[in-house]
This record gives structure tokens, C-alpha cells and sequence, in this order.
């Protein structure tokens, strides 16, 4: 069984210089001395001074660590093991002042023989814990941030700072390093208090073999100056002055240094206390790169002062540097007051601050013309890149959509429009505050009294400008709102995403004047520019409304939206794609358009419609509301009639054997069949006239606030006699694409591997008991297109299914009519095909159908043989056994 793993649980002390003697315990320390085979402690290897005392105890010395770490012990039969305590080892060195209880060599110490350097006059950590490097601590900066007061992390320093000094050199100890520093530090304290008394206790061997070499130099004196007959004291006076000189001559340098350290101690402190005129003209640089204009002035104010009238002559030099920067401030500060662009409360704080350095009154006037001449190149220069569109900027996909331009890049001039309208929003509020805090003495200057005239006509001029470039680049007609309004430019309509937002953005301009105080006169410039604008923006939205449902057929992807709910009394229930909703949506954008921007309330106000209110307008409202139902039947007739569309295969037999059926009607979204677009269209199209109509209607009489007005009256019945015709149309397109090919497939079924009706087999049909194939093709082929109809309009099947039954019947009809004879089992297997076909169908059969089939069997003789009559059940029976699913599935 092999030994157990050494394991320390005990030292003493825990921490010490190298050399310190350390006693280890713990267990399995092996059996002999000679079982010990390694010993490390804080990864240095200390088994040359180990020394085995018992199975639990180990004697040895530390090694030259610096650091706090384990101690391992690799015995013989145990291996290497472990430890569940720690020593911390650090270095202790002897400085010139500190006691000592040996002799230590000056050549290894130099100290007195040459200058020392930087990292021998270092002391050691009082903490006793070792110095981080330089990369861990702080940087300067950062400390002097913290300690902005003259301080110092250095221990002989008078201004030595215990916060500095830990966070300089002890910036990544851990606490619980430093409590165990603090407990070191306190015990260096308190052996120092003990004085010489316990120095001697503890180094009392060392005093008295100093005594007795004392005693012994005594005797040896004595003995000499009875042999030399002279007193040895001059020898030993000559002695001391030479060493006396030696030293001044060692020293002299030192003490020199000392002497300069003290003069420049003295001027720094001069330097200090007067700082803050010697820092002024680098404060005042610093100051103005931030910006800090206030801070350069109460800075300058107090030095002007306090140190204007000195006679000290330094002083006076260094007065003279801060008039020169001041003078250069000022200059700059005139080029930036006048320099755009330049915010509101930039500019008045320049101002200030000018006329509080210079005492000018015309800065503030200066800066009025400035902000006025720059609003006026802002609206005049030439825009000739497309902005990027952001968040907030003019974009119309959030409402509108669909049109090539429309998910491209602005227009230049709505682009043009958008700028003009920003850059007044924010320019001219700020040049109107800048002329308002003028006059009203803010900007600490003295208004003239003939600059109240110029400042009404700076802001009239502004506004007239604006109003003339919204309207010629919005191509808007000279007059205002008339019944005849019609748009003649084209770039008009493919403005129309656009002109809502352009409308809102005047009417928030407006409003936000409002609240400056502005004139009369310059609010009633933009009053007009708004009425102009809603009436024709009325217009060219309806009109490219209309434009975007006609083209709304590209946007078809053939994926369901969502199962259309029945209505009670009308043809929905099945499943849409997002066309109808989209259709939709493209009206109601076009009326929220509407209302959140021609028919927001402005300021003054009476009337809630006004443009609707005129019966004109009104009529041709309803006009374009008939155009935009016209475009969304054009939608379905050209998807229709669409490639995509007309070759669509239909699923028979052939295919059902080759790949898995259609999938089956589930709730969410998913892919429709591709051999279904009539279907979809067919849905999308009663699904709108049940469902989207009534909305859309809604939708639109919320601008006149009455559905029963005579212009929505006609539009909607426009839309529904549409839709109607559009049914029957795809009715009609899907039953020819249905029953052709389902009815060419009877025939060569019928006939298939040269079937004879009047040569079949003695009892063949008996024992075969089974259908002929041209039946299961029928109902195959007819449950596809159950299934087809099942799941994409299941409320058309029976109408749809009706026809195709009548197709089948008659085709099967003309068949049988068609055969000149049958043997009895022909008969036989005649009366049972027909019988099982008439009964399977019966759920669609109209009277037409009835009738052929009916033709169909007198076409057959009767069963003549009582055998076949009597085995015509058990077979019927055993057929509708084996075909159960196909029941099943055909069983409304």
C-alpha cells in the first residue's frame, strides 16, 4: 500500500528575511533523515539546510525569496506533497542608519567612496513587503489628479504623503498583504522604542566582545606611551584632522548639492505662493484651446488686481506676457464670434466676453449680421450631393412605398426642400433669441436705437426666401386652392411619398414660430405657404397612391399571410397572401398621410376639414378613391393572366405517384403550392370585396367623417361590381386549366393494355373484385383537386368541385354510349364501375350530372346472370373496404 502524499499544516514564524529559521510541521515527513528528498519554501530550495527531527517536524532556513508562497516536502515513499499554509519571505537590507550587530564591509556598502546611486540610497519597503514595478503603479498624471497639493510618496520627504506612497508602490497588493505589512511595521516601531536598552538584550554577546577589544586597545595604549615617552594624543589629534579634511573633501560635493537643494527650495516656495500669476499666461492658452473663455476673464480681472500696479520687477514682466496674450485672445475671439458655423450660446458668450476684455458695444450687432448672412447662404447654396437619409430625415417607406424612387435616394429638390426647411428650423429660431438678448441688454452692451428697423426687415427677408424655395421646388401652380387644381408636372407625382412630411415640417415650423413672438406679417408668410401646400399635396398623394396599388402585383411572393375568416354570408375562408394587406395598408398610409399632415391643426385655426369642406374637392376625392380600386383589380388581372401563372401544371395522377401530396392547411406562415396561383388570386379577390372593402371605405370616409356621401357611395359600388366580374373571370380560368386534362385522361384509362369490354375472362371480374383503373384515376385526379381547393379556398369547393363532376359525368356518359358490346362480365364490371362513381360523387353532383350518369347506365344492359347479382354487393362492399381513404377524403 503505498505511502500517504507529506503535508504541512504548520510554520514558525511565517514570514521572515532569507535566512530565517524556520520550524515546519505537519505529517508523513518520512521514518529517517534519509527519507527526505526535497524541500522548497516559496519555490527556493532549502534541503541543504534542512534538518529532520520527527515525522512531523522539519528544522530549516528560508531561502532568497521575495514573495509569499508554500512549503513543499518530497519525501521518499510519499512523493512530492502539499501545504495548507504559507511563508512570506522578503528582503531586508542594511542602510547607513540603521543598527547592526555585525561589522559591514564599506567596499561592499561604498558608502562614503563615491556618489551612491539612486537604487543604493533606496530604503527599504517599511512595510516590508516588496516594491511593485513601475508598471503596475499608477501614472503620474493620474496621481498628480489626485493629489494636486505639493506631495510626495518618498519617506524623507517633508511633504511625504502615506496615500501617495501606497498608491505608488503598493497599487496591486492585496489587503490582506498590507494588514500583514502594517502588523511588520508596527513591530519595527515598537523594538525601536525599546531604545539601546533592548538593543544591547539582544545583541549582548556582540557589546562584549566589543568591551574586551576595548580593553584590550586600552592596555596596548598604556603600554606604548610608557615605551615612547610622548603623549600619543598629538599623533591621534594629527590623525583626526586629516580625517577631518578627508571628509570635507569627500563631503564638499554633497554638501554643496545640499546648499543649491536649499536655494531652490526657497524660490520654488516664492514660486508657490505666487503661482497663480506665474501660471497665467499657460492657464490662459490652456483656457482658450478648451473654450473656457469665463475662466481667461476671471483669471485676467483678478491678476489686473492685484499685480497691475507692482513695482516688483518680475512681476511686471510677467504682467506684460499676459497683456500680449490677452491682446491675442481677443483677436481671435472677434474671428470667432463673426466665423459660422457658431452655435446661439457660443456666439452670446463670445460677445460677453469681448465686451468684457475690450468694452466694445458693436461685437453683438457683429454677430447678428453674421448669423443672418450665413441663414441666407445655407438657403441659397447649391445642394449637389444626395444627403444620406436618416432616421429623421424625409423618408417614405415608413408610409408609402413601391415606386422606384421611393426606396432610392431623395430627390434633388425634395432633397433641396428638406435642407432649406432643417436649416431655417434651426438657424432662424437662433437668429431671432440672438437679436432678442440684444435688445434686451443680455449680452451686457448697450442696444442702438436704429437697429430695431434693420432687425424686422432681416427677419421678413429670411422668411419670404424660404416660402419661395419650397414652392418652386416642389413645382407647386402660382395660385392657391382652386377646383380646377390639376397637376401638370410630373415631378410633381413623384413627389408625392415626400409631400406630407414636406407639409408637416412647415406646419411644425410654423408652430414652433409661433411661440418666438414673431410679427404678424412674418406668420402670415408661412400660413399661405401652408394652405398652398396641403391642397396640393391632397392631390398628388391620392394620385400616386392609385399608381402604387396598380403596380402592387410585383410585390406577390405567393406565401400566405394569414387564413381569412368567414363571414356570414359571404365567399371567404381561406387563405390570403399579404396582397389584400398590402393593398390595404397602401390606403390607409395614404390617409394617415393625409391626416397627420394636411389636416393637423395649426395655430388660429376655426375649421376642423377645410379642404374637404369644398364640394369640388370633394367630388374629385372620390373620383381618385374609385381610380385606386380600379388599380388593385388591374393588380389581380395582370397576375392572372400572368406567365407565372398560365403555366402552372396541374397535380394528377402522374404526379401524386412521383412526389409527396400538397401540404396540408396549418396555422402561421408558409409557402403555398406553386400549382395553385388561380386559387390564391381567387381567394385574394373575394377575400378584398368581403373583408378589405368594408375597411378600406372606412379608412377613406374617416377624412369627410361620413361613409354615405354620394362620391364614396359610387366608389364603392365601382369596387364591387369589380370584384364580382374579377370572380367569375378566375372561376372560369381555373375550371378550363382543371377539367381539360382531367377529363382527356377517361378515355385512354379506359382502354388501357387493350381492354376489351365484351372479351373479359370467365368470373374474372369475381375474382378480381376490384375497380377498373380509369375510375381510380378519376377519383384520384378529382382528390387532388379537392385537396388543391380544400386548402387554399375550402368555402369554393363544392362550386368548383360541382362543375368538374358535371365534365366527368358527361364524358363518362359519351364513353359507355360509345362501347357496341359487353360480354355479362363486362356488364358486370360496367354496373359496379358506374355505381361506385355515382355514389363517391353524389355530394357534387348537380341535376346535369345526375343525368349523364343516368345515361350512362342505360347505355349498359342489366345483369342478366343472378350469380353476378348476387356477387355485385359483396364486391361493392369489399371495394369500398379497400378504398376508404379515397372516401374519405372526397366526403365533404
Amino acid at each position: 500500500m503505498p505511502a500517504e502524499a507529506p503535508t504541512v499544516t504548520g510554520i514558525s514564524p511565517k514570514e521572515g528575511p532569507p535566512g530565517t529559521r524556520v520550524t515546519i510541521r505537519g505529517q508523513h515527513f518520512g521514518n529517517s533523515p534519509r527519507d527526505l528528498m526535497g524541500l522548497t519554501i516559496c519555490g527556493c530550495n532549502c534541503l541543504l539546510s534542512a534538518e529532520w527531527v520527527s515525522p512531523n517536524k522539519i528544522i530549516a532556513r528560508s531561502g532568497p525569496a521575495n514573495c509569499k508562497g508554500d512549503i513543499i516536502v518530497m519525501t521518499r515513499q510519499g512523493g512530492i506533497g502539499a501545504s495548507t499554509v504559507q511563508f512570506r519571505g522578503y528582503m531586508e537590507t542594511v542602510g547607513p542608519l540603521k543598527d547592526s550587530a555585525v561589522w559591514v564591509e564599506e567596499e561592499i556598502s561604498n558608502w562614503g567612496r563615491r556618489a551612491m546611486s539612486t537604487t543604493a540610497m533606496q530604503q527599504q519597503d517599511p512595510l516590508g513587503l516588496s516594491v511593485e514595478d513601475s508598471s503596475k503603479s499608477l501614472p503620474d498624471d493620474q496621481m498628480n489628479q489626485y493629489f494636486p497639493h505639493p506631495s510626495s510618496e518618498s519617506l524623507s520627504s517633508e511633504d511625504f504623503v502615506p496615500a501617495r506612497f501606497l498608491l505608488k508602490n503598493h497599487h496591486g497588493t492585496s489587503f490582506d498583504d498590507l494588514k500583514a505589512g502594517l502588523s511588520h511595521l508596527q513591530r519595527k516601531v515598537g523594538a525601536h522604542k525599546e531604545g539601546q536598552l533592548s538593543f544591547l538584550k539582544a545583541n549582548v554577546g556582540a557589546v562584549m566582545d566589543q568591551l574586551d577589544t576595548l580593553c584590550v586597545l586600552r592596555d596596548k595604549f598604556e603600554q606604548d606611551a610608557l615605551q615612547v615617552r610622548m603623549m600619543p594624543t598629538v599623533r591621534l589629534e594629527q590623525s583626526i584632522e586629516d580625517s577631518r579634511r578627508e571628509a570635507d573633501r569627500l563631503f564638499k560635493e554633497v554638501l554643496n548639492r545640499r546648499e543649491n537643494a536649499d536655494a531652490t527650495r526657497n524660490a520654488l516656495s516664492a514660486m508657490q505662493r505666487n503661482k497663480f500669476l506665474f501660471l497665467l499666461p499657460t492657464s490662459i492658452e490652456k483656457n482658450s484651446i478648451k473654450g473656457d473663455y469665463d475662466l481667461i476673464v476671471n483669471d485676467y480681472t483678478r491678476a489686473k488686481s492685484l499685480f497691475s500696479d507692482s513695482d516688483i520687477e518680475i512681476f511686471k514682466r510677467v504682467f506684460e506676457e499676459v497683456d500680449k496674450r490677452i491682446d491675442s485672445l481677443i483677436s481671435r475671439l472677434k474671428t470667432q464670434l463673426t466665423t459660422m458655423p457658431c452655435t446661439l450660446e457660443d456666439q452670446k458668450k463670445l460677445a460677453r466676453n469681448l465686451a468684457s476684455l475690450d468694452g466694445d458695444n458693436n461685437h453683438a450687432w457683429n454677430a447678428i449680421e453674421a448669423r443672418y448672412n450665413y441663414l441666407l447662404e445655407s438657403l441659397t447654396a447649391p445642394h449637389e450631393k444626395p444627403l444620406e437619409i436618416s432616421n429623421n430625415a424625409l423618408s417614405p417607406s415608413s408610409k408609402l412605398g413601391g415606386g422606384q424612387n421611393w426606396q432610392g435616394e431623395l430627390p434633388s429638390k425634395i432633397q433641396t426642400v428638406e435642407d432649406c426647411l432643417e436649416v431655417f428650423s434651426f438657424q432662424f429660431p437662433e437668429l431671432w433669441k440672438l437679436g432678442q438678448s440684444y435688445f434686451s441688454g443680455e449680452l451686457q452692451v448697450e442696444a442702438s436705437s436704429g437697429h430695431n428697423k434693420s432687425f424686422k426687415d432681416i427677419i421678413l427677408r429670411s422668411i419670404k426666401m424660404l416660402c419661395e424655395i419650397v414652392k418652386e421646388n416642389l413645382t407647386m401652380p402660382a395660385s392657391t386652392l382652386t377646383p380646377k387644381h390639376k397637376i401638370s408636372n410630373k415631378n410633381s407625382t413623384d413627389f408625392g411619398p415626400w409631400l406630407p412630411q414636406c407639409l408637416t415640417e412647415v406646419v411644425f415650423l410654423y408652430k414652433s414660430l409661433c411661440g418666438l413672438d414673431l410679427p404678424s406679417d412674418a406668420l402670415a408668410l408661412i400660413n399661405n405657404l401652408i394652405q398652398d401646400l396641403r391642397f396640393h399635396c391632397l392631390l398628388v398623394i391620392m394620385k400616386q397612391t392609385s399608381e402604387q396599388v396598380r403596380m402592387l402585383y410585383k410585390q406577390e411572393t405567393w406565401v400566405h399571410d394569414l387564413p381569412s375568416a368567414t363571414l356570414p354570408g359571404k365567399q371567404s375562408g381561406g387563405l390570403v397572401t399579404a396582397l389584400p394587406s398590402l393593398f390595404e395598408s397602401k390606403v390607409t398610409d395614404a390617409v394617415t398621410l393625409l391626416k397627420e399632415s394636411i389636416f393637423v391643426h395649426i395655430p388660429g385655426e376655426t375649421t376642423v376639414n377645410p379642404i374637404l369642406a369644398n364640394p369640388s374637392v370633394h367630388s374629385q376625392y372620390g373620383s381618385l378613391a374609385q381610380s385606386i380600386f380600379q388599380g388593385f383589380v388591374q393588380t389581380l388581372e395582370h397576375l392572372s393572366s400572368s406567365k407565372e401563372v398560365m403555366s402552372a401544371t396541374p397535380m394528377f395522377l402522374s404526379q401524386i405517384l412521383t412526389s409527396s401530396l400538397p401540404p396540408t392547411r396549418q396555422s402561421g406562415n408558409r409557402k403555398l403550392p406553386s400549382e395553385n396561383p388561380q386559387l390564391i388570386i381567387l381567394s385574394n379577390c373575394l377575400y378584398t370585396r368581403d373583408v378589405v372593402l368594408p375597411s378600406v371605405m372606412k379608412s377613406l370616409a374617416s377624412l369627410t367623417g361620413d361613409q354615405e356621401t354620394p362620391p364614396l357611395l359610387l366608389a364603392r359600388e365601382t369596387a364591387v361590381n369589380l370584384l364580382s366580374d374579377l370572380d367569375k373571370q378566375l372561376c372560369e380560368k381555373y375550371l378550363e386549366s382543371k377539367t381539360d386534362p382531367l377529363v382527356g385522361t377517361i378515355e385512354p384509362s379506359m382502354y388501357i393494355g387493350e381492354f376489351d369490354w365484351a372479351k373479359l375472362p370467365e368470373r374474372s371480374v369475381i375474382e378480381r373484385g376490384d375497380l377498373r383503373p380509369y375510375i381510380k384515376e378519376i377519383l384520384a385526379n378529382l382528390i387532388s383537386v379537392n385537396c388543391e381547393v380544400q386548402n387554399v379556398l375550402p368555402s369554393q369547393c363544392r362550386r368548383l368541385l360541382s362543375y368538374i363532376v358535371e365534365m366527368i359525368a358527361e364524358e363518362v356518359s359519351r364513353l359507355m354510349t360509345c362501347i357496341p358490346n359487353f360480354n355479362d362480365e363486362g356488364v358486370l364490371q360496367a354496373h359496379i364501375d358506374l355505381a361506385f362513381l355515382r355514389k363517391t360523387l353524389s355530394p357534387f353532383c348537380t341535376p346535369t350530372a345526375k343525368a349523364f350518369f343516368n345515361e350512362a347506365l342505360e347505355a349498359v344492359p342489366p345483369v342478366q346472370r343472378a350469380e353476378h347479382k348476387k356477387a355485385m354487393e359483396h364486391i361493392f362492399i369489399g371495394i369500398e373496404a379497400k378504398m376508404r381513404l379515397q372516401l374519405l377524403c372526397l366526403k365533404q
